[in-house]
């Protein structure tokens, strides 16, 4: 499992337990991420904590799960704190669209 899931008030936590992402965790990301989201959760939090590599698949999964997440209702957080990956979503401008925090502490507070 790539992919774990962690329920905690009104976040639904989805972390990536590799540090690598390159697209081969889509569909058990998908699935995880509709599987929160039948739970009605407000907030959807991904940890990329454990991650040091992303892939435009990658990135491509977390547009996907922002706009899945959006289309229902909720809202959609990226926990990052590796400078090569925030690197990468500032040279693709993916950091413009999503809502990026340094931590999971940051991710997790209420807005």
């Amino acid at each position: 499992m790539k992919v774990s899931t962690k329920l905690k008030d009104k976040f639904a936590i989805l972390k990536f337990e590799a540090n690598q992402i390159t697209g081969y965790e889509a569909q058990e990301f998908q699935e995880s991420l509709l599987n929160v989201l039948k739970k009605n959760f407000n907030v959807i939090v991904v940890d990329l904590s454990d991650v040091t590599f992303i892939s435009s698949w990658g990135i491509g999964m977390l547009i996907h799960g922002l706009t899945t997440t959006k289309n229902r209702g909720s809202e959609f957080r990226v926990a990052c704190q590796s400078k090569t990956i925030l690197q990468v979503f500032k040279k693709v401008k993916i950091d413009t669209v999503l809502n990026i925090y340094s931590n999971l502490g940051e991710a997790m507070v209420d807005s």
